[in-house]
């Protein structure tokens, strides 16, 4: 599953961003966007991009594109 099919306020596990630039990658784990850590989709925004997202301890907003990229799995 990835994290754009999964359900919001549904806890799951990062396994991996697969498909992505090596920017984008960078960019999601310098915003502790790793494998291994919980995840959970919180809201669209106004203009449904970007997606609030509760990632360990930190509220992100992510980029709708890059969502169909980053691989989970139910916590």
């Amino acid at each position: 599953m990835t994290l754009a099919a999964a359900p919001f306020d549904f806890p799951v596990r990062v396994l991996d961003c697969a498909g992505l630039t090596a920017h984008d990658r960078e960019r999601l784990a310098g915003l502790g966007l790793r494998p291994g850590v919980c995840a959970v989709k919180l809201l669209k925004t106004p203009l449904r991009d970007p997606i609030e997202c509760l990632v360990g301890s930190q509220l992100l907003a992510i980029e709708a594109r890059l969502l169909p990229h980053i691989r989970v799995e139910p916590a």
